[in-house]
């Protein structure tokens, strides 16, 4: 079980700063790439010139309408994960996206929103998994991807129940509308892993709030 923050800035400087504050307390964190269309907050997008801190590894959820170039920078930047949001790809997308990431060899993540039945996001799941072999999926817990704060799906748990029937083998990690409570539901539903940004960025005490999620993954592991 996993808990990695999530970044959402809108600047470089911002990323930096926010990294540094669970630096020494977890091993990954994720960073979330917007262009204020698809993605609903406009962040830094990296250029691929960049130098991240090597404390961590790092997850790049890629929110972006024209997608293709950022995640090439991502990739170039070292991205051990990948998260990419499919509800609108062709065949041809994911076959692109595919032909991307296999020189990497890294991880692939396939988001399901609550915008489409869990059947559709099943299908994409099964066509990715058909040609490349790392692969999980993300939960979305919110509406509106691509900002923070927002109140929790409460449609999630059920999304995260049926993929787990569907995907048994297959990580599944939630991300968006984490707290305390929301935690225990996505965990005791089947995910292995919870993506939390303002929970934590929004304290007082991130290491405080951090201890207080994991053993909450503690108790649902018993």
């Amino acid at each position: 079980m996993q808990i990695v923050p999530a970044i959402l800035p809108s600047t470089f400087v911002e990323m930096i700063e926010k990294a540094s504050r669970v630096e020494g307390l977890v091993p990954k964190i994720q960073i979330d790439v917007c262009d204020g269309i698809f993605g609903r907050e406009k962040t830094w997008l990296p250029d691929g010139t960049e130098t991240l801190p090597p404390s961590f590894s790092y997850e790049f959820d890629i929110m972006l309408t024209d997608w293709r170039e950022t995640m090439m920078h991502c990739l170039t930047l070292g991205a051990t994960s990948i998260v990419a949001h499919v509800d609108t790809f062709s065949d041809e997308d994911i076959a692109t996206l595919v032909s991307m990431v296999a020189p990497y060899q890294i991880a692939l993540g396939i988001s399901v929103s609550n915008d489409k039945a869990v059947d559709f996001h099943a299908d994409m799941i099964r066509k990715v998994s058909a040609l490349y072999p790392n692969v999980y999926i993300q939960v979305m817990g919110i509406v509106k991807i691509g900002e923070q704060g927002q109140f929790f799906d409460e449609r999630t748990p059920e999304r995260v129940r049926q993929l787990d029937q569907y995907f048994g083998t297959l990580t599944i990690q939630v991300d968006g509308g984490i707290n305390a409570s929301t935690a225990k539901l996505v965990l005791d539903a089947g995910a292995n892993t919870v993506v939390v940004g303002s929970y934590l960025f929004g304290s007082e005490d991130v290491g405080g709030a951090l201890s207080h999620l994991e053993s909450i993954v503690l108790d649902s592991n018993c």
